[in-house]
Order: structure tokens, then sequence, then C-alpha cells
């Protein structure tokens, strides 16, 4: 009878111990995720939900061991689950904060903004989580002063090749009017050269005047031998 009960004794220890077992691996764990062993706590709090798979400690530790690890797209699962999953109102705030945190590594503000606001549902008073909204909303308004400065200076740039291209047009259009202009001129009948045997109007003049003269001379000559039959060649016209 004694070592029955000495069993039964040995027995409810033993099962107590098994159930404390995970609290001590998240214990175990926290101790390394003090020293920065991130990897090495991230294993232990792997092995406490092997035990409890609902330790909301051992969960939330773990999501935490994988952002330190910067496995932020990790721990933004992590942390959407346990927000998901708890229905404590500090633990909720707690998981949405730190899924804010995740969210902002990832380059997603927007997310991180309503993860901030929610966190804020269920703990108003939160100051970090005030502060982590205030800078994420910041930053995102930077962002959009930045893409609208970006979009203004490609517009501007835009601008500008439309005015360079109006000025390349007009540059072509004015030198291909200059080239049409001197290929109307190349067109044109260039001067004929003068003539060697065509006379110029003083060398025409002096020659009127020699025939004029030779007629005169002619007509004397005809008038002297008119009375003789002497007949003279007739001058040919010119």
């Amino acid at each position: 009878m004694r070592a029955n009960f000495i069993f039964i004794i040995l027995l409810f220890f033993t099962i107590n111990s098994l159930a404390q077992h995970p609290n001590k691996l998240v214990r175990q764990g926290n101790g390394l995720f003090n020293d920065s062993l991130y990897s090495e706590a991230e294993q232990l709090y792997r092995k406490a939900l092997l035990k409890d798979q609902n330790a909301f400690a051992a969960s939330f530790n773990l999501a935490d061991a994988t952002y330190k690890q910067e496995k932020f797209s990790e721990s933004t699962s992590l942390f959407k689950a346990l927000s998901e999953k708890t229905t404590d109102k500090i633990e909720k705030s707690m998981s949405y904060h730190n899924l804010g945190n995740s969210l902002m590594k990832e380059q997603k503000i927007d997310d991180a903004i309503e993860a901030y606001k929610n966190a804020l549902r269920y703990n108003p008073k939160d100051m970090d989580t005030k502060h982590n909204l205030a800078y994420a909303q910041r930053l995102k308004n930077q962002q959009q002063k930045q893409e609208e400065e970006k979009e203004e200076e490609k517009e501007d740039n835009k601008e500008e090749e439309k005015e360079e291209e109006k000025d390349e047009e007009e540059q072509e259009k004015s030198e291909q009017e200059q080239n049409e202009n001197s290929e109307e001129e190349s067109k044109e009948e260039p001067q004929k050269p003068q003539d060697p045997n065509e006379m110029t109007e003083e060398e025409a003049e002096q020659i009127l005047d020699a025939l004029q003269q030779q007629e005169k001379e002619l007509q004397e000559d005809l008038q002297k031998n008119k009375n003789k039959g002497v007949k003279l060649k007739i001058l040919k016209d010119w």
C-alpha cells in the first residue's frame, strides 16, 4: 500500500514537472535573449511551444527573437497570428505594437500605421505606440512629398524635352528652307558667257559708221564714173 502511495506521489511530481517544463524553457530562452543570443533563444521558445502550443509568452518571445534576427517576414506572420489569437486586450495591444514595428522594417508603412492604430484601440494610453504611430505617419508624409516632387520634376523634364524637340524641329525646318532656297538659286540659268564672235554695241556702231563712210565714198565714185559705165559690186547686207 505504501509502495503504491509513493508511486502516486512520484507520478504527481513528474506530471507537475512536465507541466511546468514549457515555462522553464521560456525562462532559459529569455536569459539567452537578454544576452543577444537570439538564435539559441528561438530554439528554446520553439521547444516550449512543442510542449504547450497555447503558451502566449513562448509565442510572443519567439516572434521577438525572429525580429531581432531581422527575419521580418516571419516575425510579421507570428505577431499577426498572435494579435488574432489572443483575447486579452493588453496582449493584443502588445502584439499589434510589435506587428507595426515589423511591418515598418518591411517598408509597409500603411500596414504599420494600421497596426499601431489597432494597438491603441486596445490600450489607448500606450505612449510608445503613440510615438511609433506619429513617426510612421510623418515618414509617410515625407515619402508622399518626395513622390510629388519626383512627379513634378518628371513633368518639368517632359516640358523641357518638348521645348528642345520644338527648337530642334524649328532649326531643322529653317535649315531645310535654306537648303531649298539654295537649290532654287542653283536651278536658275547661269548667265551665258559672252560669245567671242558677238560684237559689243560700241563695235557695232563703229562698223556701221565705217559702212556709211564706205557707202558715201561709193556714191562719190559712182558719180565720178557714171559716164564711163563701170559697175561696182553692191555691198552685201550685214
